[in-house]
């Protein structure tokens, strides 16, 4: 079985100094609540740390339109990516993959064991980025949830947390 080529967009990416005693954390996109939680957690996780963010994002592009053709024009994604980013004042590295199915392009570009943060709503029940998280630890990688509540009845939500609490 032989690997396709993932087509990828990058932004606001800086040198990385490659060091044995270099943490590096992985946040990938799941919806934006969900990753503006996971950024604060990397963000709170790396503090006074040398380390690198790197955000992850698997664009799904349905099959009838071409793989690098999605239905959202990649420089708005781009742009919402980074106005994302300043709002948590954080300058992770952005690589927006465009791909048909998001585990197996997460799969294919994750280094073996990174440290991944997945962002989730607070649920009873086994949220998708839980199901993503659980499929991640599967293969090998070590993901902490970042938990955010649900909206309250003013329409602004709570601070977000993180736990390492592992779904499943």
């Amino acid at each position: 079985m032989g690997y396709l080529s993932i087509p990828e967009l990058r932004v606001l990416t800086p040198q990385r100094t490659e060091s044995a005693s270099d943490l590096h954390i992985d946040v990938v996109f799941t919806d934006f609540e969900g990753t503006r939680a996971a950024l604060k957690a990397a963000a709170e996780l790396t503090s006074g740390l040398r380390t690198g963010i790197d955000l992850i994002v698997p664009q799904v592009v349905p099959f009838p339109l071409q793989l690098v053709r999605p239905a959202v024009p990649p420089g708005f994604t781009l742009r919402r990516l980074l106005d994302l980013a300043s709002t948590v004042d954080v300058r992770p590295s952005i690589h927006v993959y465009l791909c048909r199915d998001r585990l197996q392009t997460l799969l294919q570009v994750l280094q073996p064991h990174s440290v991944i943060v997945v962002g989730t709503r607070k649920r009873w029940f086994p949220t998708k980025p839980e199901r993503l998280a659980r499929a991640l630890r599967k293969n090998g990688h070590h993901v902490l949830l970042a938990s955010y509540p649900e909206e309250t009845h003013g329409g602004m939500n709570k601070k977000s947390s993180y736990d390492s609490a592992a779904a499943g």
